[in-house]
Protein backbone atom coordinates (compact mmCIF):
# COMPACT_ATOMS: atom_id res chain seq x y z
CA UNK A 1 0.00 0.00 0.00
CA UNK A 2 1.25 3.56 -0.47
CA UNK A 3 1.49 5.75 1.94
CA UNK A 4 1.07 10.21 1.83
CA UNK A 5 2.31 11.71 3.92
CA UNK A 6 1.76 16.20 4.41
CA UNK A 7 5.18 17.94 5.76
CA UNK A 8 4.59 21.10 3.81
CA UNK A 9 3.72 23.60 6.81
CA UNK A 10 6.02 26.03 9.37
CA UNK A 11 5.10 24.40 12.00
CA UNK A 12 5.68 28.04 14.33
CA UNK A 13 4.70 26.89 18.01
CA UNK A 14 7.80 24.15 17.38
CA UNK A 15 10.15 26.65 15.88
CA UNK A 16 12.29 26.27 19.47
CA UNK A 17 13.11 23.06 18.70
CA UNK A 18 14.67 23.15 14.91
CA UNK A 19 14.33 25.71 11.64
CA UNK A 20 12.26 23.01 10.39
CA UNK A 21 9.29 20.79 12.04
CA UNK A 22 9.74 17.61 9.93
CA UNK A 23 13.03 17.64 10.44
CA UNK A 24 13.04 18.24 14.64
CA UNK A 25 14.68 15.34 16.03
CA UNK A 26 13.06 13.42 18.68
CA UNK A 27 15.28 11.09 20.61
CA UNK A 28 17.97 11.13 18.05
CA UNK A 29 15.55 10.81 15.10
CA UNK A 30 13.54 13.23 12.98
CA UNK A 31 9.87 12.99 13.32
CA UNK A 32 9.42 12.71 9.79
CA UNK A 33 12.07 9.74 9.55
CA UNK A 34 9.52 8.36 12.98
CA UNK A 35 6.36 8.61 10.95
CA UNK A 36 8.21 6.42 7.85
CA UNK A 37 9.44 4.25 9.75
CA UNK A 38 6.51 3.57 12.27
CA UNK A 39 4.35 2.96 8.88
CA UNK A 40 7.45 0.82 7.06
CA UNK A 41 6.91 -1.28 9.92
CA UNK A 42 2.93 -1.40 9.68
CA UNK A 43 3.50 -2.47 5.99
CA UNK A 44 3.84 0.50 3.86
CA UNK A 45 5.77 0.00 0.90
CA UNK A 46 5.87 3.81 -0.84
CA UNK A 47 6.13 6.76 0.25
CA UNK A 48 4.75 10.14 -0.94
CA UNK A 49 5.83 12.74 1.24
CA UNK A 50 4.44 16.92 0.15
CA UNK A 51 7.16 19.60 1.37
CA UNK A 52 6.71 22.76 1.48
CA UNK A 53 8.25 25.16 3.90
CA UNK A 54 12.26 25.10 3.41
CA UNK A 55 12.14 21.98 1.30
CA UNK A 56 15.41 21.81 -0.13
CA UNK A 57 16.42 21.07 3.76
CA UNK A 58 13.50 18.02 4.07
CA UNK A 59 14.15 16.75 0.19
CA UNK A 60 17.76 16.05 0.91
CA UNK A 61 16.79 14.41 4.06
CA UNK A 62 14.05 12.21 2.52
CA UNK A 63 16.75 11.62 -0.37
CA UNK A 64 19.31 10.57 2.08
CA UNK A 65 16.41 8.23 4.17
CA UNK A 66 15.25 6.74 1.45
CA UNK A 67 19.16 5.31 0.79
CA UNK A 68 19.81 4.36 4.08
CA UNK A 69 16.46 2.19 4.71
CA UNK A 70 15.80 1.02 1.24
CA UNK A 71 12.24 2.64 1.23
CA UNK A 72 10.89 4.39 -1.86
CA UNK A 73 10.60 7.57 -0.91
CA UNK A 74 9.24 10.37 -3.46
CA UNK A 75 8.67 13.97 -2.35
CA UNK A 76 6.36 16.23 -3.83
CA UNK A 77 6.21 20.32 -3.37
CA UNK A 78 3.99 22.63 -2.61
CA UNK A 79 4.44 25.78 -3.40
CA UNK A 80 0.96 27.13 -1.43
CA UNK A 81 2.54 25.57 1.52
CA UNK A 82 1.24 28.53 3.73
CA UNK A 83 -2.08 27.88 2.96
CA UNK A 84 -4.75 25.11 4.60
CA UNK A 85 -3.50 21.71 4.36
CA UNK A 86 -6.08 19.87 2.33
CA UNK A 87 -3.70 21.89 -0.85
CA UNK A 88 -0.79 19.61 -0.27
CA UNK A 89 -2.92 16.27 -0.16
CA UNK A 90 -4.42 17.46 -3.56
CA UNK A 91 -1.10 18.12 -5.08
CA UNK A 92 -0.51 14.19 -4.49
CA UNK A 93 -3.70 13.23 -6.53
CA UNK A 94 -2.01 12.60 -9.99
CA UNK A 95 0.08 9.67 -7.43
CA UNK A 96 -2.82 7.67 -6.20
CA UNK A 97 -5.36 5.87 -8.26
CA UNK A 98 -6.27 3.31 -4.92
CA UNK A 99 -6.81 2.48 -1.61
CA UNK A 100 -3.75 4.91 0.29
CA UNK A 101 -3.05 6.13 4.13
CA UNK A 102 -2.50 9.31 4.73
CA UNK A 103 -0.57 10.51 7.46
CA UNK A 104 0.83 13.65 9.49
CA UNK A 105 4.57 14.30 9.78
CA UNK A 106 4.03 15.46 12.91
CA UNK A 107 1.27 12.95 14.47
CA UNK A 108 3.33 9.40 16.06
CA UNK A 109 1.78 6.35 16.33
CA UNK A 110 2.02 2.68 17.30
CA UNK A 111 2.61 0.46 14.37
CA UNK A 112 0.33 -1.99 14.84
CA UNK A 113 -2.26 0.97 14.89
CA UNK A 114 -1.78 1.58 11.19
CA UNK A 115 -1.06 -2.29 10.43
CA UNK A 116 -4.42 -3.25 11.48
CA UNK A 117 -6.24 -0.39 10.23
CA UNK A 118 -4.69 -1.15 6.82
CA UNK A 119 -6.30 -4.51 6.45
CA UNK A 120 -9.60 -2.53 6.19
CA UNK A 121 -11.60 -1.35 2.88
CA UNK A 122 -12.56 2.43 2.49
CA UNK A 123 -14.90 1.41 -0.15
CA UNK A 124 -14.35 2.98 -3.49
CA UNK A 125 -15.90 6.50 -2.64
CA UNK A 126 -14.80 6.82 1.25
CA UNK A 127 -12.42 7.45 3.66
CA UNK A 128 -11.57 5.52 7.10
CA UNK A 129 -10.64 8.04 10.43
CA UNK A 130 -8.62 6.62 13.31
CA UNK A 131 -10.16 8.02 16.44
CA UNK A 132 -8.90 8.15 19.93
CA UNK A 133 -12.49 7.35 22.53
CA UNK A 134 -10.18 7.91 25.06
CA UNK A 135 -11.27 11.51 26.28
CA UNK A 136 -9.18 11.35 29.51
CA UNK A 137 -6.25 10.73 27.25
CA UNK A 138 -3.25 12.67 28.75
CA UNK A 139 -1.16 12.81 25.78
CA UNK A 140 -3.98 15.08 23.69
CA UNK A 141 -3.54 19.01 24.25
CA UNK A 142 -7.56 19.24 24.30
CA UNK A 143 -6.97 23.04 23.38
CA UNK A 144 -6.12 21.65 20.14
CA UNK A 145 -7.25 18.55 18.92
CA UNK A 146 -9.90 17.66 16.15
CA UNK A 147 -13.22 16.54 17.61
CA UNK A 148 -15.07 14.12 15.79
CA UNK A 149 -18.91 13.04 16.66
CA UNK A 150 -19.58 9.56 15.74
CA UNK A 151 -23.44 7.92 14.56
CA UNK A 152 -23.85 4.25 14.12
CA UNK A 153 -19.61 3.63 13.41
CA UNK A 154 -19.66 6.79 10.75
CA UNK A 155 -18.00 10.16 11.51
CA UNK A 156 -21.16 12.82 11.47
CA UNK A 157 -19.44 15.73 12.33
CA UNK A 158 -15.68 16.51 12.60
CA UNK A 159 -14.35 20.04 14.03
CA UNK A 160 -11.92 21.44 16.87
CA UNK A 161 -14.79 23.58 18.09
CA UNK A 162 -17.50 20.84 18.42
CA UNK A 163 -18.95 20.92 21.84
CA UNK A 164 -20.44 18.03 21.84
CA UNK A 165 -18.36 15.10 20.53
CA UNK A 166 -17.44 11.05 21.07
CA UNK A 167 -13.57 11.09 20.26
CA UNK A 168 -10.42 12.83 18.75
CA UNK A 169 -9.37 12.89 15.31
CA UNK A 170 -5.74 11.02 15.48
CA UNK A 171 -4.77 12.96 11.94
CA UNK A 172 -4.31 8.70 10.88
CA UNK A 173 -6.34 7.60 7.18
CA UNK A 174 -7.14 5.18 5.30
CA UNK A 175 -7.96 6.90 1.70
CA UNK A 176 -10.20 6.44 -1.56
CA UNK A 177 -9.21 9.07 -4.30
CA UNK A 178 -12.62 10.29 -3.21
CA UNK A 179 -10.30 11.95 -0.35
CA UNK A 180 -9.54 14.73 -3.25
CA UNK A 181 -13.08 15.61 -4.91
CA UNK A 182 -14.34 16.07 -1.38
CA UNK A 183 -11.38 18.09 -0.79
CA UNK A 184 -11.94 20.39 -4.10
CA UNK A 185 -15.92 20.15 -3.12
CA UNK A 186 -15.02 21.77 -0.25
CA UNK A 187 -12.98 24.68 -1.58
CA UNK A 188 -15.71 25.91 -4.15
CA UNK A 189 -18.76 25.22 -1.52
CA UNK A 190 -17.09 26.64 1.57
CA UNK A 191 -14.29 28.69 0.89
CA UNK A 192 -12.67 25.91 3.29
CA UNK A 193 -9.07 23.94 1.63
CA UNK A 194 -8.24 22.27 4.98
CA UNK A 195 -8.12 18.15 4.83
CA UNK A 196 -11.11 18.18 7.80
CA UNK A 197 -12.87 20.46 5.37
CA UNK A 198 -12.89 17.39 2.83
CA UNK A 199 -13.48 14.97 5.65
CA UNK A 200 -16.71 16.89 6.40
CA UNK A 201 -17.68 16.99 2.78
CA UNK A 202 -17.52 13.42 3.02
CA UNK A 203 -19.40 12.92 6.27
CA UNK A 204 -22.24 14.42 5.46
CA UNK A 205 -22.49 11.91 2.74
CA UNK A 206 -22.07 9.38 5.27
CA UNK A 207 -18.84 8.19 3.68
CA UNK A 208 -16.33 8.62 6.44
CA UNK A 209 -15.26 5.35 8.94
CA UNK A 210 -14.46 5.61 12.17
CA UNK A 211 -11.48 3.22 13.29
CA UNK A 212 -11.43 2.94 17.23
CA UNK A 213 -7.79 2.65 18.34
CA UNK A 214 -8.14 1.61 21.83
CA UNK A 215 -5.55 1.77 24.06
CA UNK A 216 -3.01 2.09 21.26
CA UNK A 217 -0.41 5.07 21.10
CA UNK A 218 -0.64 8.51 19.45
CA UNK A 219 0.32 12.10 19.93
CA UNK A 220 0.35 14.93 17.62
CA UNK A 221 3.50 16.82 18.20
CA UNK A 222 2.29 20.21 17.86
CA UNK A 223 4.32 22.27 20.34
CA UNK A 224 7.06 22.16 23.04
CA UNK A 225 4.75 20.53 25.60
CA UNK A 226 3.64 18.27 23.49
CA UNK A 227 6.84 17.49 22.21
CA UNK A 228 8.04 16.99 25.76
CA UNK A 229 4.83 14.28 26.40
CA UNK A 230 5.98 12.44 23.23
CA UNK A 231 9.63 12.09 24.71
CA UNK A 232 8.50 10.57 27.99
CA UNK A 233 5.67 8.52 26.33
CA UNK A 234 8.25 7.09 23.81
CA UNK A 235 10.55 6.49 27.27
CA UNK A 236 7.98 4.73 28.97
CA UNK A 237 7.30 2.32 26.33
CA UNK A 238 11.24 1.29 26.85
CA UNK A 239 9.23 -0.46 30.16
CA UNK A 240 10.39 -4.22 31.12
CA UNK A 241 9.95 -6.76 28.91
CA UNK A 242 8.31 -10.24 30.03
CA UNK A 243 11.49 -11.87 29.88
CA UNK A 244 13.13 -9.09 32.37
CA UNK A 245 14.10 -10.53 35.68
CA UNK A 246 13.23 -8.26 39.15
CA UNK A 247 16.86 -6.64 38.70
CA UNK A 248 16.06 -5.91 35.45
CA UNK A 249 12.83 -4.66 36.11
CA UNK A 250 12.89 -2.27 38.87
CA UNK A 251 16.85 -1.30 39.29
CA UNK A 252 18.22 -1.58 35.48
CA UNK A 253 15.63 -0.54 33.60
CA UNK A 254 14.89 2.70 35.60
CA UNK A 255 18.58 3.91 35.23
CA UNK A 256 18.99 2.52 31.70
CA UNK A 257 16.27 4.40 30.19
CA UNK A 258 17.91 7.87 31.45
CA UNK A 259 20.84 6.92 30.10
CA UNK A 260 19.24 5.77 26.64
CA UNK A 261 17.47 9.19 26.65
CA UNK A 262 21.26 11.01 26.57
CA UNK A 263 22.72 8.52 24.18
CA UNK A 264 19.87 9.02 21.66
CA UNK A 265 21.32 12.50 21.01
CA UNK A 266 24.65 11.25 20.04
CA UNK A 267 25.35 8.70 16.71
CA UNK A 268 25.98 5.83 18.71
CA UNK A 269 24.66 2.66 17.64
CA UNK A 270 23.35 -0.41 19.53
CA UNK A 271 26.27 -3.27 18.59
CA UNK A 272 28.45 -0.06 20.07
CA UNK A 273 26.86 -0.11 23.16
CA UNK A 274 26.90 -3.57 23.72
CA UNK A 275 30.50 -3.63 22.92
CA UNK A 276 31.21 -0.82 25.65
CA UNK A 277 29.16 -2.73 28.01
CA UNK A 278 31.32 -6.25 27.23
CA UNK A 279 34.83 -4.04 27.96
CA UNK A 280 33.50 -2.92 31.00
CA UNK A 281 32.30 -6.65 32.56
CA UNK A 282 35.92 -8.04 30.75
CA UNK A 283 37.57 -4.52 32.87
CA UNK A 284 35.37 -6.22 36.14
CA UNK A 285 36.87 -9.58 35.73
CA UNK A 286 40.06 -8.20 35.33
CA UNK A 287 39.66 -6.43 38.91
CA UNK A 288 37.80 -9.32 40.28
CA UNK A 289 41.37 -11.23 40.23
CA UNK A 290 42.86 -8.89 42.44
CA UNK A 291 43.43 -10.35 46.27
CA UNK A 292 42.48 -7.14 47.61
CA UNK A 293 39.05 -6.05 48.68
CA UNK A 294 39.32 -2.44 47.26
CA UNK A 295 39.81 -4.44 43.94
CA UNK A 296 36.55 -7.10 44.28
CA UNK A 297 34.42 -4.04 45.13
CA UNK A 298 35.30 -2.17 42.17
CA UNK A 299 34.73 -5.18 40.05
CA UNK A 300 31.40 -5.52 41.39
CA UNK A 301 30.22 -2.02 40.58
CA UNK A 302 31.86 -2.20 37.29
CA UNK A 303 29.90 -5.93 36.75
CA UNK A 304 26.92 -4.03 37.57
CA UNK A 305 27.11 -0.76 35.77
CA UNK A 306 28.01 -2.70 32.67
CA UNK A 307 24.57 -4.74 33.15
CA UNK A 308 22.73 -1.73 33.25
CA UNK A 309 24.38 -0.56 30.33
CA UNK A 310 23.25 -3.75 28.50
CA UNK A 311 20.35 -2.45 28.72
CA UNK A 312 20.64 0.46 26.72
CA UNK A 313 21.21 -1.46 23.40
CA UNK A 314 18.03 -2.39 23.02
CA UNK A 315 16.56 0.65 24.10
CA UNK A 316 18.18 2.40 21.58
CA UNK A 317 17.53 0.10 18.77
CA UNK A 318 13.85 0.71 19.72
CA UNK A 319 14.11 4.27 20.06
CA UNK A 320 16.42 4.72 16.77
CA UNK A 321 14.57 2.10 14.38
CA UNK A 322 18.09 0.54 14.59
CA UNK A 323 16.65 -3.01 16.04
CA UNK A 324 18.19 -6.06 14.00
CA UNK A 325 18.31 -9.86 14.14
CA UNK A 326 21.95 -9.44 14.34
CA UNK A 327 22.23 -7.06 17.07
CA UNK A 328 19.91 -9.42 19.71
CA UNK A 329 22.20 -12.47 18.76
CA UNK A 330 25.28 -10.16 18.86
CA UNK A 331 24.43 -8.90 22.40
CA UNK A 332 23.50 -12.82 23.36
CA UNK A 333 27.00 -14.00 22.69
CA UNK A 334 29.06 -11.40 24.32
CA UNK A 335 26.34 -11.47 27.52
CA UNK A 336 27.73 -15.02 27.92
CA UNK A 337 31.83 -13.88 27.09
CA UNK A 338 30.91 -12.07 29.78
CA UNK A 339 29.60 -14.32 32.19
CA UNK A 340 32.37 -16.42 31.68
CA UNK A 341 34.96 -14.20 32.46
CA UNK A 342 33.26 -12.98 35.59
CA UNK A 343 32.83 -15.85 37.05
CA UNK A 344 36.35 -17.69 36.11
CA UNK A 345 37.74 -14.51 37.83
CA UNK A 346 35.44 -15.18 40.64
CA UNK A 347 37.10 -18.59 41.25
CA UNK A 348 40.57 -17.33 40.54
CA UNK A 349 40.28 -14.46 42.92
CA UNK A 350 38.78 -17.63 45.69
CA UNK A 351 41.14 -20.00 44.58
CA UNK A 352 44.00 -17.45 45.26
CA UNK A 353 42.94 -16.18 48.32
CA UNK A 354 41.30 -19.30 50.20
CA UNK A 355 43.11 -22.31 48.01
CA UNK A 356 41.45 -25.80 47.77
CA UNK A 357 39.19 -27.60 45.80
CA UNK A 358 36.40 -26.40 46.82
CA UNK A 359 36.84 -23.45 45.34
CA UNK A 360 37.51 -24.59 42.08
CA UNK A 361 33.92 -27.16 42.40
CA UNK A 362 32.12 -24.03 42.78
CA UNK A 363 33.39 -21.94 40.76
CA UNK A 364 32.94 -24.63 38.04
CA UNK A 365 28.93 -25.54 38.78
CA UNK A 366 28.44 -21.68 39.04
CA UNK A 367 29.40 -21.61 35.65
CA UNK A 368 27.82 -24.49 34.61
CA UNK A 369 24.40 -23.55 36.25
CA UNK A 370 24.82 -19.99 34.72
CA UNK A 371 24.98 -21.53 30.96
CA UNK A 372 22.39 -23.83 31.70
CA UNK A 373 20.31 -21.31 32.36
CA UNK A 374 21.04 -19.23 29.28
CA UNK A 375 20.69 -22.27 27.18
CA UNK A 376 16.87 -23.49 28.60
CA UNK A 377 16.32 -19.33 28.63
CA UNK A 378 14.55 -19.47 24.70
CA UNK A 379 11.74 -22.64 25.51
CA UNK A 380 11.43 -21.33 29.29
CA UNK A 381 10.58 -17.42 28.40
CA UNK A 382 7.92 -19.01 25.58
CA UNK A 383 6.25 -21.20 28.56
CA UNK A 384 6.35 -18.20 30.86
CA UNK A 385 4.80 -15.73 27.85
CA UNK A 386 1.81 -18.22 27.02
CA UNK A 387 1.51 -19.56 31.09
CA UNK A 388 3.20 -18.02 33.76
CA UNK A 389 3.87 -13.79 32.89
CA UNK A 390 3.66 -13.08 36.62
CA UNK A 391 6.34 -15.40 37.88
CA UNK A 392 9.55 -14.43 39.20
CA UNK A 393 12.31 -14.98 36.50
CA UNK A 394 15.88 -15.72 37.15
CA UNK A 395 18.55 -14.89 35.19
CA UNK A 396 21.17 -12.83 34.28
CA UNK A 397 20.23 -9.62 36.11
CA UNK A 398 19.88 -11.66 39.17
CA UNK A 399 23.37 -13.51 38.85
CA UNK A 400 25.57 -10.32 37.91
CA UNK A 401 23.56 -8.62 40.44
CA UNK A 402 25.02 -11.35 43.22
CA UNK A 403 28.35 -10.57 42.11
CA UNK A 404 27.66 -7.44 42.44
CA UNK A 405 26.12 -7.73 46.25
CA UNK A 406 28.70 -10.72 47.44
CA UNK A 407 32.18 -8.78 46.31
CA UNK A 408 30.64 -5.19 48.35
CA UNK A 409 30.22 -7.59 51.33
CA UNK A 410 33.59 -9.24 50.86
CA UNK A 411 31.87 -12.19 50.51
CA UNK A 412 33.86 -14.17 47.39
CA UNK A 413 33.80 -17.93 48.05
CA UNK A 414 29.37 -17.51 49.07
CA UNK A 415 28.74 -15.80 45.89
CA UNK A 416 29.98 -18.31 44.18
CA UNK A 417 28.39 -21.08 46.14
CA UNK A 418 25.14 -19.18 46.04
CA UNK A 419 24.90 -18.59 41.97
CA UNK A 420 26.19 -22.04 41.92
CA UNK A 421 22.94 -23.35 44.05
CA UNK A 422 20.50 -20.68 42.74
CA UNK A 423 21.16 -21.52 38.95
CA UNK A 424 21.57 -25.36 38.95
CA UNK A 425 18.42 -25.10 41.01
CA UNK A 426 16.16 -23.01 38.31
CA UNK A 427 17.49 -24.95 35.46
CA UNK A 428 16.45 -28.41 36.88
CA UNK A 429 13.06 -26.03 38.49
CA UNK A 430 12.68 -25.04 34.04
CA UNK A 431 13.08 -28.89 33.06
CA UNK A 432 10.35 -30.12 35.27
CA UNK A 433 8.00 -26.70 34.06
CA UNK A 434 8.98 -27.82 30.37
CA UNK A 435 7.90 -31.40 31.19
CA UNK A 436 5.21 -30.84 32.53
CA UNK A 437 3.58 -27.54 30.72
CA UNK A 438 3.48 -25.57 33.03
Amino acid sequence: MKCLIIAAGVGKRLACKGGSKPLTPLLGVPLIERVIRSAAEAGMEAFYVVTGYRRERVNRFLKSLARRSGLKIIPIENDEWDRENGLSVLKAEPFFDGPFALLMSDHLFDPALLSEMAKLDPGPDGIVLAVDRNRNNPLVDMADVTRVQIRDGRIADIGKGLGAFDAFDTGIFLCSPAVFNAISESIETRNDSSLTGGVKCLAEKGKVHAFDIGNRFWIDVDDEKAFKRAEEALLNDLGAKHTDGPVSRYLNRPISRRLSRRLAAYPVTPNQITLASFFLSLMAAVFICIPHYAALAVSGLMAQLASIIDGCDGEIARLKFLKSDFGGWFDAVLDRYADGFLLAGLTWHVFFTQGGFIALFAGTMALIGSYMVSYTADKHDALLQRNMSGRFRIGRDIRVFMIFAGTLLNQPFWTLVAIAALMNGETLRRIHAYGTGR
